[in-house]
């Protein structure tokens, strides 16, 4: 962890039945929607209006290490970070855990999030108050 990191938010959440594939624990894909979820709800608490012609953040890449299959039933326990802002761009990381085990860690994540000018579709320098926000 050479980047600083700020803990912005902590979820629980019960893992759903319908997520468990073939093999019999959560399939890969319900990881990335729990983190997901909780960068929204995150993004939730910030004075962005997501509009045609306006600004805002995309996910620009996302990477998944797995650590342990979860198995239904479980609550999960997903914790956000974010880091220093780049010039139009920040990194959030979340960790997903058993919320009555943290020694039992399914998953880390890795994302990249790009502030844009939504009308034309491109990156832009991230706004001073967006800034201030992640460096708070």
């Amino acid at each position: 962890m050479t980047e600083r990191r700020k803990l912005v938010r902590t979820d629980r959440m019960r893992m759903r039945w319908g997520e468990m594939d073939a093999l019999g624990h959560m399939n890969n894909v319900s990881y990335l929607r729990y983190f997901e979820e909780v960068r929204i709800a995150w993004f939730g608490t910030l004075p962005i209006e997501y509009r045609i012609g306006s600004e805002g953040p995309i996910l620009g890449t996302i990477t998944c290490k797995y650590l342990k299959p979860a198995v239904y039933p479980v609550e999960l326990e997903i914790t956000s970070y974010i880091g220093n802002p780049g010039h139009s761009s920040f990194s959030m990381w979340h960790e997903l855990y058993n919320a009555k085990d943290h020694n039992e860690r399914f998953a880390e994540a890795e994302a990249k999030l790009v502030w844009i000018d939504i009308g034309a579709g491109r990156s832009r320098p991230m706004p001073d108050w967006m800034r201030e926000t992640i460096q708070g």
